[in-house]
């Protein structure tokens, strides 16, 4: 009998040790991601595998869950490389930026959905509807998150000038940050995913736009009874650099 309890102890330990391990790894190869997207070459490779992607799916309550963390007061869309792609994670963050959880998207490849995308120059927003000023401050019109995506999907197929518009003053953008206020006015929507989507803002700098999709990844109207009100997209995610502490921990 107690053999029998030694081995089911030993069993117990080695499960723990393959679990820590396991997770050692993962940690590694994202801290690998960050430190790779840095070097990165922006070539037609990148470009072209780039194009592919649509948009990076984030479970809206799994993102739910992280905005209403306690302390939580800015979510960061942290950017990594792997397999010729910007792969993309949001973290959570307190007032001092300590990490306090933090979410991993899907890469969409679906060239339907893209195509799909055109839908925004024809959706309006609420102008009745009552927004704090924070929102104020980030909400965009879907025409132009329309065009702004489209522009990123075109600087991708001339391949021209990539580093410069991923990067500050010649360092590569590490991270998006925004408030967490605004990622909960979106959960709040209970969409099935917030999709992140790369544009090229009229500064000529890639940005990140946050729009509400639906189960089938379409964009998620305001109400059923809706056609032309959009839930709010927004965009105005602050690069780092030049805001914020490039060397500060993600």
């Amino acid at each position: 009998m107690k053999k029998i309890i030694s081995l089911a102890v030993v069993m117990l330990l080695m499960v723990a040790c393959q679990k820590d391990n396991s997770q050692e790894e993962v940690n590694a190869i994202n801290k690998t991601q960050k430190e790779n997207w840095l070097k990165a070459d922006l070539n037609t490779e990148f470009a072209s595998s780039q194009k592919q992607v649509t948009a990076y799916l984030f479970p809206t309550e799994e993102l739910d869950k992280l905005v209403n963390t306690p302390d939580v007061e800015e979510v960061r869309f942290v950017l990594g490389y792997a397999d010729n792609t910007i792969q993309i994670e949001v973290t959570g963050v307190d007032k001092n930026g300590k990490k306090l959880g933090s979410v991993e998207s899907t890469v969409l490849k679906d060239i339907s959905v893209q195509n799909n995308l055109v839908e925004l120059k024809k959706l309006t927003v609420n102008t009745t509807k009552k927004r704090s000023l924070l929102l104020n401050e980030h909400i965009l019109v879907p025409f132009y998150a329309f065009a702004w995506i489209d522009a990123w999907q075109e600087k991708l197929s001339s391949v021209s000038d990539l580093d410069e518009v991923l990067s500050y003053e010649g360092t590569r953008f590490r991270y998006y940050s925004l408030e967490a206020g605004v990622v909960k006015e979106m959960t709040s929507k209970k969409s099935t995913n917030v999709g992140l989507f790369l544009g090229l803002n009229p500064k000529g700098k890639v940005t990140t736009i946050l729009i509400n999709l639906d189960k089938n990844n379409g964009i998620k109207k305001a109400s059923l009874t809706s056609k032309n009100d959009v839930d709010d997209v927004y965009d105005g995610t602050r690069p780092v650099p030049p805001f914020g502490d490039p060397k500060e921990p993600q």
